[in-house]
């Protein structure tokens, strides 16, 4: 959902200039000087006065509103994910690297409140959190205990069912990966 949403910006500020005749720093500078501060307004008048369709006018004024950065630049997301949490990026990195050898074909798309993991299919999430993170996956009618809780606080899709909540680099270990390829195969099988 995520990649999906990522390339179609890159799609819209690649024809930017050439479908409206102006570059992003040029309506980056015309949306400041027209006093625009709310995104309805933003669309709103980039569709009355500019002709803009709606996905236009909206994509233009996210990232106006993002102060003229694309809105799914994987960087900015994973930056402002860990803002006044930067002691979780080792935990981050330590699980990424558990879930990346088990899953080479795994993919972690920043978003604007977590990371969705996702191949093909989304099939889990991880929300970082000042003294934990949470990963979520989809394991459908798996028993919650201990290890692999209800899934709670994502703030992700609702097939998110589970999550293993983790707040130390000692926590990860092989039951990490295998709830996490099993999500993968759920989300994954026909």
């Amino acid at each position: 959902m995520a990649k999906e949403a990522r390339e179609l910006e890159q799609a819209f500020l690649a024809s930017l200039a050439e479908e409206t005749g102006a570059t992003l720093a040029e309506w980056m500078q015309l949306l400041e000087s027209a006093g625009l501060q709310k995104n309805n307004e933003i669309v709103k008048w980039l569709k009355s006065e500019r002709n803009f369709n709606h996905m236009q006018a909206s994509m233009l004024a996210g990232i106006f509103l993002n102060d003229g950065e694309p809105v799914f630049h994987y960087p900015t997301l994973f930056r402002k994910l860990f803002a006044g949490k930067d002691q979780q990026r080792p935990l981050y990195d330590a699980i990424a690297d558990n879930l990346q050898a088990a899953l080479p074909s795994i993919l972690f798309i920043p978003t604007k409140t977590y990371v969705s993991l996702e191949d093909d299919r989304v099939f889990g999430c991880a929300k970082i959190n000042k003294t934990n993170i949470r990963v979520g996956l989809d394991l459908g009618d798996e028993p919650f205990g201990d290890y692999v809780q209800k899934g709670v606080g994502l703030g992700a899709m609702p097939n998110i069912t589970h999550m293993i909540q983790l707040s130390d680099i000692a926590q990860i270990d092989d039951r990490l990966a295998a709830y996490t390829r099993q999500a993968y195969e759920r989300a994954h099988s026909p």
